[in-house]
């Protein structure tokens, strides 16, 4: 398919299944999926699908797993963090208080042009998706105002402005040994994101996940990632593409997803 290519690749660690997606294409979009949330439910609870089947019922030629969840209400799941769906905040995210003072958890965005980004921010459910953006996950100094379209939060922090930065340990998402993963990236061209790369590995550690994206990026398109983070990981990660008109699931999984990163090329169906 034009613009969104489907790769398995072999690394020391683990292998890997990715999807990579020209953004400069037309017709390409990325967005976050999520269906059937009640306004007067609290916490917030929506349709938990896997990830082939978010495919068939957005119309997209790609998913992976989102953000964390917690309990389940028949085929629904809690949504946990922050999610922002049209412009939205659908579920908040405030700074939360740690042991050392507060800290903020990554979030996987996508602006009112369409262009993805990654950063440390919290928003108020029911309110519009201007996030509060801060320049460290502790929470320090206020950086900017980030409005979205979509976004996910999870973590941690993979690569930030082009430097491995993994930031485990400051989001409080510390998780030792070598599990399944899945993580999202991408690059930057004269000041837009340029390629967008969604990945599941079978076993790997933070670090590995890390450095795959900054080797990936620099051998497979001569640029540098400019941001990566991970999304939920162990039995949660899945991947689904569309090839040859059928949904294909090199990584299935039987676990449900309330949340989904999702590439559409043409309209979608949401």
């Amino acid at each position: 398919m034009r613009g969104v290519h489907y790769r398995r690749l072999a690394t020391p660690e683990s292998p890997i299944w990715l999807v990579d997606v020209d953004l400069t294409q037309p017709g390409i979009r990325v967005g976050v999926a999520c269906r059937r949330l009640k306004r007067d439910e609290s916490p917030r609870y929506g349709d938990a699908l896997t990830a082939d089947e978010w495919c068939s019922a957005t119309g997209a030629v790609a998913a992976v797993n989102g953000g964390y969840f917690g309990g389940r209400d028949g085929g629904r799941k809690e949504i946990v963090g922050l999610l922002a769906s049209r412009g939205e905040v659908l579920s908040g995210a405030r700074r939360r208080r740690g042991s050392r003072g507060g800290y903020v958890g990554s979030v996987f965005g996508v602006d009112p042009d369409g262009a993805p980004g990654i950063r440390w921010a919290i928003g108020s459910r029911g309110r519009q998706a201007d996030l509060t953006v801060f320049d460290h996950p502790e929470g320090r100094a206020q950086a900017t105002r980030w409005r979205v379209r979509d976004a996910v939060g999870c973590g941690p922090t993979l690569v930030h402005k082009g430097r491995l930065r993994v930031t485990d340990r400051q989001e409080r998402l510390v998780s030792r040994g070598r599990l399944p993963r899945t993580f999202v990236g991408y690059s930057v061209r004269d000041g837009r994101p340029n390629w967008l790369v969604l990945a599941v590995a079978a076993s790997m550690e933070y670090s590995d996940a890390a450095r795959f994206m900054m080797g990936y990026f620099r051998t497979r398109h001569r640029q540098r990632c400019w941001a990566a983070m991970c999304l939920d990981g162990g039995g949660s990660s899945q991947i689904a593409y569309v090839a040859d008109g059928r949904i294909e699931t090199p990584v299935p999984s039987p676990v449900t997803v309330p949340t989904a990163v999702v590439v559409w090329s043409g309209a979608d169906k949401r």
